[in-house]
């Protein structure tokens, strides 16, 4: 059995780049919009990023669950260890409850 390879503090690259910009004019195609309309651009990036942010919690649960540490979920989200336990832990009054999938 192998080590699990540790995380990566998150990047922005041209893969990064190319897959959003494909993810957008797929969603605005699914929706029936016009990427031109920069309003509508930022209207497609914000329902990604909030879909991006909904499935995070549950990742984070089941990183814990393979014995992840908070530094290590931290590191994966560039963020701080203090801040990802805030956002995740179960025992947190202030953590991101939503649902991975928005039913409306």
């Amino acid at each position: 059995m192998t080590d699990p390879i540790p995380p990566a503090p998150p990047h922005s690259g041209n893969d990064t780049w190319d897959l959003v910009e494909t993810a957008l004019r797929e969603l605005a195609d699914r929706r029936g919009r016009w990427l031109g309309d920069p309003l509508t651009a930022i209207t497609m990036l914000a329902s990604l990023i909030d879909q991006a942010e909904r499935m995070i919690p549950e990742l984070a649960t089941q990183a814990r669950r393979n014995r992840a540490s908070w530094a290590d979920i931290a590191t994966a989200q560039g963020t701080s260890p203090e801040q990802a336990e805030l956002q995740y832990s179960r025992r947190s009054p202030l953590r991101d409850t939503r649902e991975p999938h928005d039913p409306g």
